[in-house]
């Protein structure tokens, strides 16, 4: 086949711990196509052992479905590039830096940006002392450590004490006690050879990279997750049942799932030049990305999820708050029975009452992912900001970048999402949990190939992003939410719609108010927002704001409950809202 052709046809895979699932890609009549997906068990663990027995299994799969032969024997059938990601066993990484909220700090957004499940963070002004930083780092295990600080030219002693406390600790990988650490040194590049001497090149495979902060007022992560792919590929995955085949058969790297997915979210965000966060509810994990003026970042908040992690859920966030979320007619006890037994025997299908649950558990699943995801999104720290009066009274040195009136669009992605078959439901579930504000597009992921298209990313950008817009993501509506509260039947906004060669509507809400105006999916429409002088809606209190809006099978969500949510004490409040995202008859003209 010739390179052409092979250049636009592509076989992707992607292993998490359960599910391993194959798609093909490919350009035809001038366009990307996705062509079909199938899934198939992993096989890493027992009693299979190998990887790449799931990987086969998958893609002879997927080649019947579609008549087309994607395996041969031993491997790929090579009439396609064969890309892979893999979550399967996570990347478990510790950090270490000189000064906790600096170096520290930017080594942690580095690891978490890179798709690790982070262990631990370390620093020379840890409170615990000495001999017990030692004792934890020994006891962790991790897959790879990470180690920063000081500024090129700046800080040696510091970073050379922080080494020798690793090395000291005799850190030993996850898997393997043959094997080398990983170690990814990403801080003053003038002693890295100092480093590695004092880490030894017996015990730790040391990669070098430029530093994650060369200067006091420059966060450089880019090089310092290309280094922790590098490692992945080389010293972390390899040793993993299966997957030293499976490398040789792959174009290029493989990297875990969580970075593909968050490199692809960067470049849809910078290709539609977006303010952007999108929450991640899996069965035991949630990941918040966001992308804020160009910065990326990603949080994760592991043992939170709708399956093994739902009962977390609860024990974090409290039944009483999951419970505000539940219509009347059951009880606190019925809602524990039911997230018990969603966890231990998690259900393929679940049932009425379970979903109830479950969409009421995703709620603050998704609330604490944001919570925490605003400690990682931050400012960076150590740096001198002129700032005035109104600064220092808001902290700007210290605030998280994250501002829910500045974010245009928010993605859902998630079982809870892809195969909730009320979109109503999941729509209300995403607005509630995040609490939009302002002018804000809702979108979720439908086919769960963000991995692939992540993987497809590097050698593919067009194809990648092509088939994320028109395939993969369902646009749900553009929610219009004014911030501010106000007493019930008080006028909160007037909103005048001006629809793409049609008519120009009107319409006026008042507090507690929650209403869907028709505008379909590829359709445009201009729109005036007039707040009340109490609520702002992106402009300021008071001040009027104009829009370029998008529909969606929800249109545009009038949402007048005001910021921030209070949730009613009568239950029968929230059916209401359910009930109320139903796309309304086209509305006459205004006079």
């Amino acid at each position: 086949m010739s390179s052409e052709k092979l250049n636009k046809s592509y076989l992707i895979v992607d292993i998490d711990n359960h599910q391993t699932k194959a798609v093909l890609i490919e350009r035809a009549n001038g366009s990307y196509r996705l062509m079909g997906a199938s899934e198939a068990p992993t096989t890493a663990d027992p009693p299979d052992l190998d990887a790449t027995i799931g990987v086969e299994s998958a893609a002879r799969d997927l080649g019947r479905k579609l008549g087309r032969q994607l395996w041969a024997e031993g491997g790929p059938s090579g009439a396609h590039r064969f890309l892979c990601s893999s979550s399967s066993g996570g990347l478990y990484m510790a950090v270490a830096g000189v000064i906790r909220t600096m170096s520290a700090e930017s080594a942690e957004r580095a690891a978490l940006g890179a798709g690790a499940l982070l262990m631990d963070v370390f620093s020379k002004d840890d409170p615990r002392p000495d001999y017990k930083v030692v004792d934890r780092m020994r006891s962790l295990r991790p897959d790879m450590l990470l180690l920063a600080g000081g500024t090129d030219g700046g800080a040696v002693e510091q970073v050379l004490e922080m080494a020798g406390l690793i090395d000291a600790a005799d850190v030993r990988p996850r898997f393997g006690a043959g094997y080398k650490l990983p170690v990814v040194y990403a801080g003053n590049v003038e002693i890295r050879d100092d480093v590695s001497k004092t880490l030894g090149e017996d015990r730790y495979a040391t990669r070098e990279v430029e530093n994650v902060r060369p200067v006091l007022e420059v966060e450089n992560l880019g090089p310092t997750r290309e280094g922790i792919y590098d490692s992945y590929m080389e010293h972390v995955i390899i040793h993993s049942p299966g997957y030293d085949r499976l490398a040789k058969w792959v174009d290029g790297r493989i990297i875990p799932t969580q970075a593909a997915i968050g490199k692809l979210i960067y470049a849809y965000a910078m290709e539609r030049g977006l303010n952007l966060l999108a929450v991640d509810v899996g069965g035991a994990t949630t990941d918040v990305y966001s992308v804020y003026n160009g910065v990326f970042n990603r949080s994760l908040n592991a043992d939170i999820g709708m399956t093994y992690g739902i009962s977390n859920v609860m024990r974090e966030a409290g039944v009483q708050n999951i419970m505000r979320w539940i219509p009347g007619g059951m009880g606190e006890r019925e809602a524990r029975n039911i997230i018990g037994n969603i966890m231990a025997l998690q259900p393929a299908e679940l049932t009425s009452e379970e979903t109830v649950v479950q969409r009421a558990a995703a709620r603050e699943a998704m609330r604490l992912g944001l919570e925490q995801h605003r400690n990682i999104a931050t400012r960076l720290k150590g740096i001198q900001i002129k700032r005035t009066i109104a600064d220092i009274f808001q902290q700007l040195v210290e605030a998280s970048i994250i501002d829910l009136m500045k974010t245009q669009s928010i993605i859902g992605r998630g079982r809870i999402f892809a195969d909730d078959q009320d979109h109503s439901a999941t729509t209300l579930m995403m607005i509630d949990a995040i609490q939009t504000e302002g002018v804000t597009e809702i979108l979720v992921d439908r086919s769960s190939v963000m991995p692939h298209l992540g993987m497809l990313l590097d050698v593919d950008k067009e194809a990648a992003l092509s088939i994320l817009s028109e395939e993969c993501l369902h646009r749900l509506g553009t929610c219009v939410a004014p911030k501010g509260m106000a007493r019930k039947g008080e006028t909160v906004m007037t909103l005048r719609m001006n629809v793409a060669g049609g008519a120009t509507s009107e319409e006026i809400l008042t507090f507690g108010e929650l209403k869907a105006l028709p505008l379909g999916p590829g359709e445009h429409a201009k729109i005036e927002v007039t707040p009340a002088r109490r609520f702002d809606v992106g402009a300021g209190r008071g001040k009027r704001l104009e829009a370029e809006v998008q529909g969606g099978e929800f249109g545009i969500i009038l949402d007048a409950r005001g910021r921030p949510l209070v949730i009613p004490e009568v239950k029968g409040t929230l059916e209401e809202w359910t009930a109320s995202l139903t796309p309304l008859a086209a509305p006459a003209p205004a006079a």
